[in-house]
């Protein structure tokens, strides 16, 4: 397959949406969506929203519009496992930012009691962070950058289409011979971790090119009591850390707050918002 351009593999892209931002902290997939080209042709697509068996946290639903009514019925992974693994056969799998969604997907695979996929993977903001120069990876930014045409929902297969037309943006420019030496431009293929065990930790792309770049973050927040905030921060850094009431963990982010002029925390899942200054 290696030596095979890549007009004559079957490329799988993939994305997913979550109640949140970790499998290690519990979260779950809410949607999936499957693609399969080879070359210009669609061969299949698979779409389905999932029962995450626990709340979507209101970070997660500001972005994608998924509510905790709108998947109740919905089937659960492990009803939908075997459709997922079969229309990821003899596939390789493209993703923008893959740790996030393959590490969501190894995790629900390990709790239907299933062995993980183990297709190769490419990743089109690594690949966009090493040979080119957007201001922002974020998808949304990089299509609107390009002028490509996409489908304005933060939806699964809406970002699917979105993710082929960056690729081929990328693969236009890159003029890879081979799939093999795609990978090797991206460094190797990415690793099908299981995040529930891993500790680094998935961010959004907004919050992780703040850290990069030392720009400042906006920020809308809602409290613990409902009250919404909006506020610029410049972040410190990023910890996983329990909280002793609610006997769960969460993601905090330390900054400090231009608003208050002092350093502040701010749990993740209840920032329902996030752009890097311009």
């Amino acid at each position: 397959m290696l030596d095979l351009p890549l007009s004559e593999i079957s490329l799988v892209f993939l994305d997913t949406e979550t109640t949140g931002l970790s499998p290690r902290f519990g979260d779950r997939m809410v949607e999936i969506a499957l693609a399969r080209f080879r070359g210009e042709a669609m061969e299949n697509y698979y779409t389905t929203l999932l029962n995450p068996e626990r709340s979507i946290s209101p970070g997660a639903a500001r972005i994608h519009g998924i509510t905790d009514r709108d998947v109740a019925y919905a089937p659960r992974f492990r009803d939908v496992a075997k459709d997922v693994r079969a229309e990821m056969e003899g596939a390789v799998v493209v993703a923008h930012n893959a740790p996030f969604d393959l590490g969501f997907l190894s995790n629900e695979f390990r709790l239907a009691r299933a062995n993980s996929p183990a297709n190769l993977a490419l990743d089109t903001v690594l690949l966009l962070r090493r040979y080119f120069s957007f201001r922002s990876n974020a998808l949304q930014r990089v299509a609107d950058a390009l002028g490509i045409e996409r489908d304005t929902s933060h939806r699964a297969l809406a970002d699917v289409l979105t993710t082929r037309a960056v690729f081929e943006f990328i693969v236009q420019e890159l003029r890879p011979q081979t799939l093999g030496e795609l990978l090797d431009m991206q460094g190797g293929t990415i690793t099908w971790a299981n995040t529930s065990v891993r500790e680094e930790l998935p961010l959004p792309p907004a919050l992780e090119e703040a850290l990069r770049s030392h720009r400042k973050l906006f920020v809308r927040y809602v409290d613990e009591f409902g009250g919404k905030t909006e506020r610029w921060i410049s972040v410190m850094d990023v910890r996983a850390q329990k909280d002793a009431r609610a006997q769960k963990e969460y993601i905090y982010v330390r900054a400090f707050c231009h608003l208050r002029e002092a350093e502040r925390s701010f749990r993740l899942d209840r920032v329902v918002e996030m752009k890097v200054e311009e």
